[in-house]
């Protein structure tokens, strides 16, 4: 039996040795036929020196088709979409595949830093948009109440604070705003007798013919409750000074308001501070020009009628010195003043008659007591004195 050459001997013993040291194992991808020995080599397919014994080949791996090696590489990859090119005969769409490129820690650093900042100034942005939203959005919400911080600063007679939201308000609609009450600031500041925030709601243009759920206006209230402070900041003309304290481009606001305007008991402004006995206001009213005929909507009666029905002596005078009202007009039931005062006050029939009131007897009533002398006269004097004796002013705040 002939001695193994060097090429067997090299590759039988160290063949072995490589499959133990490496430790790989066969994926039997080279396995059963496809193994070829070193025996079947040539020298050129073993890549050795000429005389092929004086050169031990590396050791044959066996290769499972993954390389272990190769793991800190694979860590450097990234997935990346691509599409194939489509087919020639474009009836097949071309699915994409996975192409494995290196990760560049760098670039990812710099996208986070990027990211980071563009979230910063959008924050920023948005912290900004806020910060100049809120003054109006926020202090003008309304509550449960429908109350506005405005609403409430008045209230609770915080004035600087009042000034200071009227400031902010970017438009006049904002100060016009009703709570559930129906009230708007301007109310509210009438009602709490503030005439500068009056004044200040007027310059900045709240409206002063908005109505509460009883059809007041804000002038109505000040009639009703005497405020005369109030009752000029809303009907005094605009002064040099505040003009110059209006926005280039502002709107002047009219005043003063249309004084015939009524609320819903058919009352107008003079109707009701004549029915209150307010001298000063009905003095206001008609320097303005309201006027001293117009009837209140419900029964007709003009401020005389209702002065003397009250029994305010002081309007009553003031309007028979100075301003010579009508003293026949009829109410719609066809009372003059003279038969109102001849209920009460005999000196004041007599004091009209002699300023030219015509002494005309109370109407007949269709009463079967008609015989009776003082039938009328007691017909209509309960419904006047009860007037008189609930003593308030002819308006509902």
């Amino acid at each position: 039996m002939s001695e193994p050459s060097p090429t067997e001997d090299i590759t039988g013993e160290k063949w072995q040795k490589g499959r133990e040291d490496s430790g790989r194992i066969d994926s039997g991808f080279l396995s059963g036929e496809n193994l070829q020995v070193s025996s079947e080599l040539g020298c050129s397919e073993l890549d050795v020196a000429p005389d092929c014994g004086a050169v031990a080949p590396e050791p044959m791996r066996v290769d499972s088709g993954v390389d272990l090696g190769l793991s800190e590489s694979l860590s450097q990859l990234t997935l990346k979409q691509v599409t194939l090119n489509p087919l020639a005969s474009g009836k097949v769409q071309a699915e994409p595949t996975v192409e494995l490129t290196p990760l560049d820690n760098t670039s990812i650093l710099e996208q986070q830093h990027q990211h980071e900042a563009v979230t910063a100034a959008e924050r920023n942005v948005g912290l900004e948009k806020r910060i100049n939203d809120e003054p109006w959005q926020l202090y003008y919400a309304q509550d449960d109440d429908g109350d506005t911080q405005l609403h409430i600063a008045i209230v609770q007679g915080f004035l600087e604070a009042a000034f200071s939201l009227i400031r902010m308000a970017p438009h006049p609609c904002l100060l016009n705003i009703l709570n559930d009450e129906w009230q708007s600031p301007l109310h509210l500041a009438v009602l709490t007798r503030q005439p500068r925030i009056v004044r200040r709601l007027i310059l900045a243009g709240a409206n002063p013919s908005l109505r509460n759920f009883r059809g007041n206006t804000a002038l109505h209230l000040a009639c009703a409750t005497g405020d005369l402070g109030c009752a000029k900041a809303l009907t005094d003309p605009l002064s040099p000074v505040e003009r110059n304290y209006l926005l280039p481009g502002k709107k002047i606001p009219a005043l003063p308001q249309n004084l015939e305007q009524r609320n819903y008991d058919g009352e107008m402004c003079l109707h009701i501070a004549a029915s209150g006995g307010y001298v000063e206001l009905v003095r206001l009213l008609l320097r303005l020009g309201a006027d001293l005929e117009a009837r209140e909507a419900l029964s007709g009666k003009t401020a005389l009628h209702l002065a003397v029905e009250r029994g305010c002596r002081s309007v009553v005078a003031f309007l028979l010195q100075e301003c010579r009202p009508c003293l026949d007009t009829p109410t719609y039931a066809g009372i003059t003043a003279y038969q109102i005062a001849l209920c009460f006050d005999g000196q004041l029939a007599r004091e009209l008659v002699r300023l030219g009131a015509t002494p005309q007897p109370l109407p007949e009533t269709d009463s079967d007591e008609s015989d009776d002398e003082d039938g009328p006269t007691n017909d209509y004097l309960p419904s006047i004195a009860r007037l008189r004796q609930q003593n308030v002013v002819g308006v509902r705040v």
